[in-house]
């Protein structure tokens, strides 16, 4: 498996690190920032940079395109892959609207090629952990989640004077859609997954407090499902939380027998209460380095499903769900509305496709 990265920003060498675990040879990074894609190269011992995709592309005819682009570059960047017959792997979001996202999928189809959004956050190991549970009906059938999590990322503290998560990822402070499209985007991710239906309907309110960014840094969401609602929150001008990073969102799911909990520092616990009885536990989830694993984790299940022909967890017709509501918060939030999912764009294209078609 040939694989050519396109793009050189902080997450490309979790993506890097991945395709070796996975046995992949990268081929080549095409970026126009010459200067961190060569010190990338150098690192992984890379033979190849191109600062054009194309060109990056037709030299080196790769099995694979990883793409983590800036997300106004990921259209452009699917139609070059798929027009060359690679398979994709793409950083989420997909694109940074639903059309856009759409015609990505379509692009895919109509290259047969197949495309898989990079979703890392629901293999993290407690996510894995707490979906193992909660398909085991360990709690019962949930009717609640909660998911938040708090930092200073966007104000200054003593430990971090300039703003940790503007340090981390400078392109923050211009994005005019900042932490539900960024971040929460993950946690509706994770909710979908765990809850393992389909949300029918988003209320959201957003809220900008740092003078350090040109989007919202405090987000609060409902989602209403068939069998449950979850509440998920996120803040990155939060003042005298633990310092950042965290391992997790706290999390917790309320079920009809007890409750599963997945704390910061990533444990997971389950409490059942019936009248036979009270228990508490502790799953045991191995939670050393799992930042890094879950790239790695995601792109061993791209690797083994592309390999196997197997459904992707995160294809095109199960991730567009997650951008759909996305972007559907954001509707909301400007009309003070109840948004019904899915939106009317994407109920019309998941009628007329079915991701099991792609070869």
């Amino acid at each position: 498996m040939r694989v050519l990265l396109l793009g050189s920003g902080f997450v490309t060498p979790y993506h890097l690190a991945g395709w070796r675990s996975a046995g992949a040879e990268v081929v080549g990074i095409a970026s126009p920032d010459a200067a961190t894609a060569g010190d990338r190269a150098a690192r992984f011992g890379i033979p190849t940079v191109h600062t054009d995709p194309a060109k990056g592309i037709a030299a080196l005819r790769p099995d694979v395109v990883d793409i983590c682009s800036p997300v106004e570059l990921h259209l452009a960047h699917v139609r070059l892959g798929a027009a060359a017959g690679a398979a994709i792997l793409c950083q989420k979001p997909l694109a940074p609207s639903l059309g856009d996202a759409i015609a990505a999928a379509e692009a895919a189809r109509a290259g047969g090629v197949r495309l898989m959004v990079h979703e890392n956050f629901r293999f993290r190991p407690w996510f894995r952990a707490a979906k193992a549970a909660l398909a085991a009906g360990r709690i019962g059938r949930p009717f609640y989640l909660r998911s938040d999590l708090r930092l200073a990322g966007t104000v200054p503290t003593a430990r971090h004077p300039e703003p940790w998560s503007l340090a981390r990822q400078p392109f923050f402070r211009r994005m005019p859609r900042l932490i539900v499209l960024e971040s929460m985007i993950h946690q509706i991710d994770v909710a979908r997954f765990l809850l393992g239906e389909e949300p029918e309907a988003v209320v959201a309110f957003l809220r900008r407090v740092s003078p350090e960014v040109a989007g919202e840094d405090l987000a609060s969401l409902m989602l209403r499902f068939p069998s449950a609602h979850a509440v998920l929150e996120r803040s990155y001008a939060t003042l005298g939380e633990a310092d950042p990073p965290a391992a997790s969102e706290e999390l917790r799911v309320e079920g009809t027998r007890g409750l599963l909990r997945v704390l910061r520092d990533g444990a997971v616990e389950i409490v059942t209460e019936t009248a036979a009885g009270r228990s508490e536990e502790r799953l045991a989830v191995d939670t050393a380095d799992a930042y890094a694993r879950s790239y790695a984790d995601t792109i061993a299940h791209f690797a083994a499903a592309l390999r196997d022909g197997t459904r992707f967890e995160t294809g095109p017709s199960d991730n567009l769900r997650t951008l759909d509501a996305t972007l559907a918060a954001y509707r909301s939030a400007e009309a003070g509305s109840v948004e019904p999912l899915p939106s009317r764009e994407l109920a019309a294209w998941l009628g007329l496709t079915d991701e099991a078609g792609l070869p």
